[in-house]
């Protein structure tokens, strides 16, 4: 993968964001963190759920025909992702939304015939200001000088949706984590569980929040500082539909980006190729192959 010097401005002074510090705050001091969004973020997420719950009751034919497998972009059917192992696949049907593919999707016409594609990017676009002021604050208290890592173009927007009643197994997704920089998580009902202090508890998210899950690779970033959340989704066996939106972040594979804190843990990690590799754990292609449409 291309890499480029990092960027360092050494005649800036960090800009103290009190919301972002308190995030950071609660991620170090619990390994999760709430953030609460504004009220038009909130709308926003509403009405994407909204014209999800309207592209999922369609037939078979017609939701899989908004789908590029090669670029890892639209829609997915139970069976092609998993959290654990391939026999146990994640028992939801799902839609991502990759910044990197903006113009294969226009070119396909989904912006004008694809409404939760249209809606998916404007709430990632929404999202992707929170994440960016947490990702300054990071660098500005591990690593003063220096930008943030670059995120938009290597992270994806995904809904799914799932079918509690219609499972027998007791998870719908066995327990993991995201391996990526963070995940903002938020779903319409219960069945979230995360690990803490070893044991799997539910997460219960606000209508005006989503969770901060730190991956893997913001583990290495911060020598172990921030661990990974494992994390799950129990069948509470409803007969309604279960909807969770997430923010999948990886950094862009054409920078050079050192770990804010560097010790015996990560001392040779090279957290680009780690965040290349980490799709592979889920039965999905690596970053770069989606960039290049060599996925399945």
């Amino acid at each position: 993968m291309l890499s480029n010097a990092v960027e360092r401005v050494h005649d800036c002074n960090p800009v103290d964001n009190p919301a972002a510090r308190l995030l950071l705050e609660e991620l170090l001091a619990r390994g999760h963190a709430k953030l609460q969004i504004s009220r038009e973020t909130r709308r926003q997420v509403d009405h994407t759920f909204s014209v999800a719950r309207e592209y999922f009751a369609k037939p078979f034919p017609e939701k899989s025909s908004f789908a590029l497998p090669r670029y890892v972009e639209g829609y997915r059917e139970i069976g092609l992702e998993y959290s654990q192992v391939k026999e146990r696949p994640d028992l939801t049907e799902s839609f991502s939304l990759w910044n990197r593919n903006r113009a294969h999707t226009e070119a396909a016409g989904w912006l004008q015939s694809c409404p939760i594609h249209a809606e998916m990017r404007r709430t990632v676009d929404d999202l992707s200001t929170y994440v960016a002021d947490l990702f300054q604050t990071m660098a500005d208290k591990w690593a003063p000088g220096t930008k943030s890592p670059r995120f938009h173009r290597a992270s994806y927007l995904q809904i799914n949706y799932y079918e509690p009643a219609q499972h027998s197994r007791d998870m719908l997704q066995d327990g993991h984590e995201d391996g990526h920089l963070i995940t903002l998580v938020t779903a319409n009902s219960p069945g979230l569980e995360a690990q803490i202090d070893g044991k799997y508890v539910p997460v219960d998210i606000g209508p005006d929040e989503f969770l901060i899950m730190p991956g893997s690779l913001l583990t290495l970033m911060t020598g172990g500082a921030i661990p990974p959340l494992f994390h799950q989704v129990k069948n509470s066996r409803r007969q309604e539909a279960r909807y969770s939106m997430m923010f999948f972040v990886n950094p862009e594979g054409n920078q050079v980006l050192e770990p804010w804190i560097r010790n015996e843990t990560n001392k040779d990690a090279d957290v680009i190729a780690e965040a290349n590799a980490l799709p592979l754990k889920f039965g999905l292609p690596t970053l770069e192959a989606g960039t290049e449409g060599r996925g399945r």
